[in-house]
């Protein structure tokens, strides 16, 4: 039975902005300075691994403990956000909804500070003070980490997700400054915990855990992209071609800005301008040939596109001939093969929740009756750009499931995105989580099912409330 609650929750808007969140120097805890940060020269990350436990497909989260004596939290890993966010025990609906509750109270080593917090986000907003506590995760202590703790929330259907709290896992700088200022210190955990690089990658399959290391040293080779803008993991995205083949899809980062994408361990499809979906889709309907048949060679690419989602709906035995997708990178390509960019959703939940919907034509349900499961891209239609990069991307889960993805806090003076292809993301004690690309075996999986009551849409820093420009 879907909970359409959390169905409202999951299409609504996700995209926010926050008010006086920690962008403040010089912040006093009850009187005395608080811990200052580790500088980045004197940072060395260690290696530690821990595992990210899959819920739904949509969601990756990691045990933390909070004070002294320590109490265990489960938190969202999420490379969208650069803020500790947890439950609090003045926060009735959070209690209501049993999630695990922070009381600073019972803990030797919480220090209040004079700051209070809230978040806005489109489905609604979370607000209480900031505290410094000590924190511990994966397998690392922050002995004065800053949180925010939940004493207020009327997000939509929060109650019904399995995680008490988020942690941000951003860039090294404080994203959550106000809007009308620039971000201020970055009081993230890695930050206080003087890590600078950590890598995810996603197990293929039905409902697989991930990884999340800390560290930079690992067993082969990564490439590396060096970050645009200031606030999220972006890159510059120059196009994207079918296979090998050298020319780009036409209408897809097209013209001088060309396109940004960001990469977002919280986001459960790839968001793309839905004008570049439909390119996109009208290039695949030429490797199906009842698409082909349908829709003909010289139709408009919007009746194409239409032709293909339909087409794919069954599941037929012809997605066999689907090509691998490249994505060119500033310096670098990464591809997707067709068994992670199509997956695989019930029926009854994909015509309550069509997250394909925002194309140019409607997509024929017809046939759904017949089916219990349908075969969709991993795809989702989203309007943002960038005024100085252009059109905006979001490499979220899939893309993780191909690569393990280095997030470098510090490559050189500059952060950097690194990907290297997985051959298999292993539990921590299982030897590498990734083999060098020569290793690459090319294999068949099923498609990963995906629940779409569950979809998760990025975290997006904007330029001002209802933009449809994001702060890059």
């Amino acid at each position: 039975k879907i909970n359409m609650a959390v169905w409202a929750w999951a299409v609504g808007a996700f995209c926010f902005l926050a008010s006086g969140l920690s962008n403040i120097p010089n912040e006093k805890c009850l009187g005395q300075e608080c811990t200052p940060i580790i500088a980045a020269e004197d940072r060395i990350t260690p290696e530690r691994c821990t595992v990210l436990e899959n819920t739904q497909n949509a969601v990756y989260s990691i045990k933390i403990k909070i004070g002294t004596p320590k109490k265990e939290f489960r938190v969202v890993a999420d490379t969208g956000s650069n803020v500790l966010v947890v439950p609090g025990i003045s926060c009735a609906a959070c209690k209501r909804a049993g999630k695990e509750l922070y009381n600073y109270r019972n803990s030797k080593t919480a220090m209040l500070t004079r700051h209070a917090s809230k978040i806005t986000y489109g489905s609604g907003t979370v607000q209480g003070p900031l505290i410094h506590d000590t924190v511990t995760a994966i397998g690392v202590e922050s002995s004065n980490q800053s949180m925010l703790i939940m004493e207020q929330e009327n997000i939509q259907s929060y109650s019904s997700f399995s995680f008490d709290g988020i942690m941000g896992m951003g860039m090294p700088v404080n994203a959550m400054g106000t809007k009308n200022s620039a971000p201020g210190e970055d009081r993230s955990f890695f930050a206080q915990a003087g890590v600078d690089a950590f890598t995810m990658c996603f197990g293929k399959g039905p409902r697989p855990n991930g990884v999340l290391k800390l560290g930079s040293k690992r067993n082969t080779t990564f490439m590396f992209e060096k970050v645009i803008g200031e606030v999220h993991w972006g890159v510059k995205l120059d196009g994207v071609h079918i296979d090998d083949d050298k020319d780009k899809i036409d209408g897809i980062c097209q013209g001088q800005k060309g396109c940004a994408v960001i990469v977002d361990s919280g986001t459960t499809l790839i968001m793309a301008p839905s004008r570049h979906l439909v390119h996109l889709y009208s290039s695949l309907c030429s490797f199906l040939p009842s698409c082909e048949s349908l829709a003909g060679k010289n139709a408009e690419p919007s009746l194409r596109s239409d032709m293909f989602l339909t087409t794919l709906l069954s599941c037929p035995d012809e997605m066999d001939n689907l090509p691998d997708l490249k994505f060119s990178l500033s310096e670098h390509k990464v591809s997707l093969t067709k068994e992670t960019y199509i997956m695989k959703a019930h029926t009854k939940e994909l015509a309550m929740n069509n997250f394909m919907s925002g194309l140019n034509h409607s997509i024929n349900f017809a046939q759904m009756d017949q089916l219990e499961e349908a075969c969709v891209p991993a795809f989702m239609p989203m309007r943002m750009r960038s005024r100085k990069f252009g059109p905006i991307w979001i490499f979220g889960m899939p893309l993780m499931r191909e690569y393990t993805v280095m997030f470098n806090r510090n490559q050189g003076s500059v952060p950097a995105v690194g990907f290297s292809k997985t051959s298999k993301c292993t539990g921590c004690n299982e030897g590498a989580m990734v083999s060098a690309a020569g290793l690459i075996t090319k294999y068949r999986e099923e498609p990963t099912h995906l629940s779409p009551t569950y979809i998760r849409k990025p975290n997006l820093i904007l330029e001002a409330e209802k933009s449809e420009y994001v702060r890059l």
